[in-house]
């Protein structure tokens, strides 16, 4: 065969027997930087995945479909057999992998890679990588590069087309460039994937609002938007009506206030969680319940997708959909953000104008705002600067510490197995009980908190929260946790609260590793049965007593009054015993300096 010729190629699935030939090609191409290693073992538990080009009876080239979710795939590990790079190899395999994600079903085909000019001359165009949080969220966050990745995204859209698509078959090698000409061609006559009824996570805000008439244009469907009442305060009749004006089919809203704190909040306080320190996770604990009602709308109307109106710089989008990839994978996902063209808040308004769509009248707010019956939280405007301060107008569920009254108040919690029950005597539901310790805590301006936090896409945000209630059960629910828990039992237990914060911060919430967790949890809590009182004075929450049924503290051993119990002689024996070890180290040390102390004036190294 001359460098002229053409080779004799045959594109087939790859099978076990190949694993040991794609695992070579793999290697080679990582070393050169083209590609992450993988194993054979990996290899060959993916081999489903996997085509081969075939060239004179050897593999000499390989590359893999690896599903994202129910609508979108990665192509990956993608190598060529040096002696064969320049024949058109690579780029026969790349358009048969394209049928093969057409022939899935899939609807988007992404990959990250270096070589952008190749991708490009296959018909791939360049995007950004938060485009794919899947992608993000599965795969790169474990990778050691992540910190210095430059990889680039690349995505091909598998869109039905009203003529034939381009076929493996029809593209010519000795002329790369005319399949992307012919896809570019052809990418004006492309429509989406089909959908026929898809249910929104609808808040009535702008960016909702606007996707209501954006899917009807964009998808050609039914909308049915979902509000889930989780105490954000908002009037959902009026969010409703809006709904309804923009074009939604159907509303519904469910009162989730009760299951959101006994089922979410709740367990959340009992695992002591909190992200970077500070951050009680208000806006990321609600997020896998809403997503949970959508999944299950879904199902009832006989919904082929879901869609949210997270940002593709956020966390949410991750979110929101990590829940639906856990409860119904089949579900195609919508994310307009990461789909339209509209660069921000002017955009949309322009749109919704043209549309007819009623825009709230009322005082323009710089910050962006999400709220809930835990928290509420601020972003933007003059808060992007970290060096500004808040300014007073920017809290709406605290009064300002040096504002709030001259005299504290103190609250009475009584737990059972963990669970908050009672408020100074009085037994109420979950929801009341948040409720009522946010009014105490606005009252005392307790619960503010200014952080710069790490994001899941790799940024730093600047956040302002409010989390009235919440704070005062924390404190509460620690108090009484100091009675109860051995001291091998809570030293385990704060490294497990770091894992299950970091676990809700991504919206990992439906995973067996949160399951686990849980039930760890579960069981430190059963002898969680007490009262803690906690005083409130200026922007302060702090514990004035607690008790509990099953307390380990003892008054007659802590006293150092008598000892009738605890015989302060048996410690010397304890710490002999406690200290053998360092003893023997230090005895170790001693005798290693002797050894090697230098030589004096006139000293022999001689032996006798």
């Amino acid at each position: 065969m001359t460098d002229a010729a053409q080779p004799d190629i045959s594109i087939r699935a790859a099978t076990l027997d190949d694993a040991p030939a794609i695992a070579r090609l793999v290697a080679e191409n990582a070393r050169r930087g083209g590609l992450l290693p993988r194993s054979e073992a990996n290899i060959r538990a993916t081999i489903d995945n996997f085509l081969v080009a075939v060239v004179e009876g050897r593999v000499a080239a390989c590359g893999s479909l690896l599903p994202m979710s129910a609508n979108l795939a990665e192509l990956r590990s993608l190598a060529v057999d040096e002696s064969l790079r320049g024949r058109g190899v690579g780029q026969l395999l790349v358009a048969r992998l394209i049928e093969e994600a057409r022939a899935r079903q899939f609807s988007s085909l992404f990959a990250l890679t270096r070589a952008i000019s190749f991708f490009e001359r296959c018909g791939f165009v360049q995007t950004p990588k938060e485009n794919f949080p899947e992608k993000v969220w599965n795969d790169c966050v474990a990778c050691p590069l992540l910190a210095n990745c430059d990889e680039v995204a690349v995505t091909y859209e598998l869109d039905d087309a009203q003529e034939a698509p381009v076929r493996a078959e029809d593209f010519s090698m000795q002329e790369p460039g005319q399949l992307l000409a012919e896809r570019r061609r052809r990418k004006t006559m492309t429509k989406r994937p089909t959908v026929n009824k898809v249910v929104l996570a609808y808040s009535g805000g702008l960016d909702t609002t606007v996707i209501v008439p954006w899917l009807r244009e964009t998808y050609g469907c039914e909308v049915v938007c979902f509000i889930a009442d989780i105490g954000q305060g908002d009037d959902l009749d009026a969010a409703r009506d809006k709904a309804l004006k923009s074009g939604a089919t159907r509303v519904v809203i469910e009162d989730l206030r009760a299951e959101f704190a006994r089922e979410y909040l709740f367990p959340l306080v009992q695992s002591g969680a909190v992200y970077e320190r500070h951050y009680l996770l208000g806006t990321a604990i609600s997020r896998p319940l809403i997503a949970k009602y959508q999944v299950d709308i879904a199902a009832q109307e006989g919904a082929d997708a879901v869609a949210h109106g997270a940002t593709g710089k956020g966390n949410d989008q991750v979110r929101f959909e990590l829940t639906y990839m856990a409860l119904n994978p089949r579900l195609k996902v919508i994310a307009p953000w990461r789909e339209w063209n509209f660069k921000g808040r002017e955009d949309l308004i322009a749109y919704a104008r043209k549309a007819g769509i009623p825009l709230a009248q009322g005082v323009k707010t710089a910050y962006t705002r999400d709220g809930n019956l835990w928290h509420l939280s601020h972003e933007g405007g003059d808060l992007i600067d970290p060096w500004n301060s808040p300014r007073e107008n920017v809290f709406e569920r605290t009064v300002a510490p040096e504002a709030a009254p001259d005299i504290a108040d103190e609250v009475e919690i009584e737990f059972v197995s963990g669970v908050p029950r009672r408020v100074n005597g009085k037994s109420m539901g979950a929801a009341e009980i948040v409720m009522l310790l946010n009014e105490y805590g606005l009252k005392h301006g307790v619960g503010r908190v200014d952080m710069v936090e790490n994001r899941l896409v790799g940024m730093k945000s600047r956040a302002v929260y409010e989390t009235p209630g919440g704070t005062i059960l924390k404190v509460a629910h620690e108090g009484l946790e100091q009675l109860i828990l051995d001291r091998e039992t809570m030293a385990f237990k704060q490294m497990v609260a770091l894992k299950f914060a970091d676990l809700i911060y991504d919206g990992r919430w439906f995973t067996p590793l949160r399951d686990a967790l849980q039930a760890f949890i579960s069981v430190t809590q059963r002898d969680v049965t007490g009262t803690a009182r906690v005083r409130l004075f200026k922007g302060v929450a702090s514990l004035a007593g607690r008790k509990a049924t099953y307390s380990l503290y003892r008054e007659d051993l802590a006293t150092f009054a008598r000892e009738d119990v605890y015989n302060q002689r048996d410690a010397d024996g304890f710490i002999r015993l406690f200290g053998l070890p360092m003893r023997v180290k230090a005895q170790v040390d001693m005798n290693r300096v002797v050894r090697a102390a230098p030589l004096g004036p006139g000293a022999s190294d001689k032996r006798d």
